[in-house]
């Protein structure tokens, strides 16, 4: 047999991704059911609204938004990165920090898991959101996801590889702490699905007085816009009321005419937006680089 001929510590890997593979093919197939139906309600009302829909929906920046729903949720990022990398931090965990595995959440009912797995992760999305903003090398990864200037719900999964990994890594350890493995709800997740969808949708809703909880399109929309005023506020991910409690929210002001970046500096395309931070980081640190000084030849003997 072939498994006779593999080292058994291949065989276990081997054993480990299939099981994986296959308890991600279930999640996978929810996720697309998600983003269909949100997209064919969304689709219809502006049909309804006789909204520029053929214009978004059929624009490069639209199918681009395409290609990281589908890279983040077809597999490739989960089975080819993030799944070795999270089996070594586990391992970490296991062999030197096995005190960080409390599971505080083990004797909670399941909607008390799901309550507080739910406002963790937004607590830590939010200061893991600001962070990205106040620097710049990090800004550079997260410039990618404001790069759109046709926001559509799919606008929501426009994230470099290295911005996204870096948001998960913040979760790492919380979740260790916790636990995990929590069961979400089918309309709980749904309804998740819907406020995180709809905030990237150009709508002028803004959820009346459930918008001081919840972040409506108009909220987020003053995130996306090319004005700094507005793009350095309103940084919650599900629910606004952080930005309140710590002073970034914007409510004043009107939703932006314009989406993007001033200058719109980042390409419209997958490879281009992938080397694009890097680009931009080898620039800022040569930009940085002392200039050398100037040899001054020593004065001579005074005749």
């Amino acid at each position: 047999m072939i498994s006779d001929l593999l080292p058994s510590a291949v065989l276990n890997g081997l054993t480990w991704f299939a099981s994986r593979a296959e308890a991600y093919l279930a999640l996978t197939l929810r996720d697309y059911a998600k983003l269909g139906l949100v997209l064919a309600v969304t689709i219809v009302l502006e049909i309804a609204a006789r909204k520029n829909w053929r214009v978004r929906y059929g624009s490069r920046n639209f199918r681009i938004d395409l290609l990281y729903f589908v890279f983040y949720y077809g597999g490739f990022y989960h089975l080819f990165l993030f799944v070795w990398m999270y089996k070594a931090l586990h391992g970490l965990v296991v062999a030197y920090a096995p005190w960080m595995q409390l599971n505080l959440m083990a004797s909670m009912p399941p909607v008390l898991q799901m309550l507080t797995i739910i406002m963790v992760s937004d607590f830590v999305g939010y200061w893991n959101h600001r962070w990205k903003h106040s620097n710049r090398f990090l800004w550079a990864f997260h410039s990618i996801h404001h790069s759109q200037t046709k926001l559509t719900i799919v606008s929501n999964h426009r994230f470099h590889v290295v911005d996204e990994t870096l948001l998960r890594l913040w979760l790492f350890i919380p979740f260790q702490i916790l636990g995990t493995g929590v069961a979400m709800w089918l309309w709980l997740d749904f309804l998740m699905a819907w406020v995180l969808y709809l905030q990237h949708s150009e709508w002028n809703w803004t959820y009346g007085r459930l918008g001081r909880v919840l972040v409506s399109p108009v909220f987020h929309r003053k995130h996306h816009a090319k004005d700094e005023r507005l793009y350095n506020s309103n940084f919650s991910m599900l629910f606004s009321f952080w930005d309140d409690w710590f002073g970034t929210a914007e409510r004043v002001l009107p939703p932006p005419a314009e989406h993007g970046i001033e200058g719109d500096p980042v390409p419209e395309s997958w490879l281009g937006q992938l080397a694009y931070p890097f680009v931009e980081i080898a620039r800022e640190l040569r930009r940085s680089r002392p200039a050398p000084r100037a040899v001054v030849p020593p004065l001579g003997p005074a005749e």
